[in-house]
């Protein structure tokens, strides 16, 4: 570092008064650099100080002349590496902001005035630079923003108005009767209507007189999958067939979990009955299984299943319903499609 009290010591009538006053510059430059990166700013004031000490020990008015465009040299690279520093955090700035006023616009909906201001504060923060500019967009933002919290507000207290209406309705008898039945007409392992309500559409199918068949699909061993594995496996396998049977369905065939292991599918088919079991036929016939944990190691389990096909029109309800349960007890390898 240059002894400045070496340097004020000098007397002012002396040659090296005169070099005190460029010395002097230089070293108040260094210690008063701007940091952007302090290994920048330490490698910065080395550099003058060394050019300092280069002219302390001139002799010559040449070299100075080289020292002092070294100086110059060494000032404005050491600025122009502050310039590039703050133009990238400044850009950083502005690419969070609009990261954030984006964000903004996403739960601005309810306000489109705010959503339109938001778009162009950050438009203008792109472009800005100017600390006057910023000043005002910022006081826009503000304003924009207490928009958005206001709006927000107001679908808060609406939020809570349609909650404790619904509660409301859902307190009512009428609306749990409702919900209770709704509830006992669904399967709980697969979430598809159970046995009432296709009962339900068969009922209807025989009344209509509707050209309608009735395919049941039993799973085969899954008595044995509960016992050996646990009933939660069982219920899986049974989703998972479920899931299955509603990929390869038809538009307007309709699907239900049917007593015991089994799905029933009323499909309305008008041509020949061999076409219809070859299209249920291949509908089966893709490999399914299911692969399960136990103690650490994966067991794949194979789906197999049977299926028979019976006539809805010409039929009573009980008649069917019977023929259909007393198929789905059947044990694995009895005679199916029948």
């Amino acid at each position: 570092m240059i002894s400045l009290k070496r340097l004020l010591a000098i007397e002012p009538s002396s040659a090296k008064a005169d070099a005190r006053v460029p010395w002097l510059l230089l070293e108040a430059v260094a210690c008063h650099a701007v940091e952007s990166d302090p290994m920048e700013r330490e490698a910065f004031q080395a550099g003058l100080r060394d050019i300092v000490t280069k002219m302390e020990q001139s002799k010559r008015d040449a070299e100075m002349l080289v020292f002092t465009g070294e100086a110059i040299k060494s000032i404005e690279t050491y600025n122009r590496s502050v310039q590039r520093s703050l133009n990238s955090q400044i850009k950083e700035l502005q690419s969070i902001v609009s990261l954030f006023t984006r964000s903004m616009l996403q739960v601005s909906k309810g306000s489109a005035s705010s959503a339109v201001t938001l778009r162009h504060i950050e438009h203008q923060i792109e472009k800005s630079s100017q600390t006057q500019d910023l000043r005002i967009l910022k006081t826009q933002l503000q304003e924009s923003l207490k928009g958005i919290c206001d709006a927000a507000a107001v679908q808060e207290r609406r939020a809570e108005q349609v909650e404790s209406q619904l509660r409301e309705t859902m307190s009512r008898p009428e609306t749990a009767a409702v919900m209770s039945e709704a509830i006992a007409d669904l399967d709980m392992a697969t979430g598809l209507p159970n046995f009432r309500s296709a009962e339900q559409s068969i009922r209807l199918a025989i009344t209509a007189g509707a050209s309608t068949y009735a395919v049941l699909f039993r799973v085969d061993r899954i008595e044995v999958i509960n016992s050996r594995y646990g009933f939660a496996v069982g219920d899986r396998i049974l989703m998972l067939f479920g899931q299955h049977l509603a990929q390869h369905l038809s538009s307007g065939d309709q699907l239900y979990r049917w007593r015991g292991p089994s799905f029933l599918v009323l499909v309305d088919r008008k041509g020949p009955e061999i076409s219809i079991r070859a299209e249920i036929a291949r509908m089966v016939s893709a490999r399914l299984d299911q692969e399960i944990e136990l103690g650490g190691r994966s067991v794949l389990l194979p789906i197999s299943t049977s299926w028979m096909l019976a006539g809805v029109a010409g039929s009573s309800l009980e008649k069917l319903s019977d023929k259909l349960d007393m198929f789905s007890t059947l044990p694995a390898g009895a005679p199916a499609n029948r």
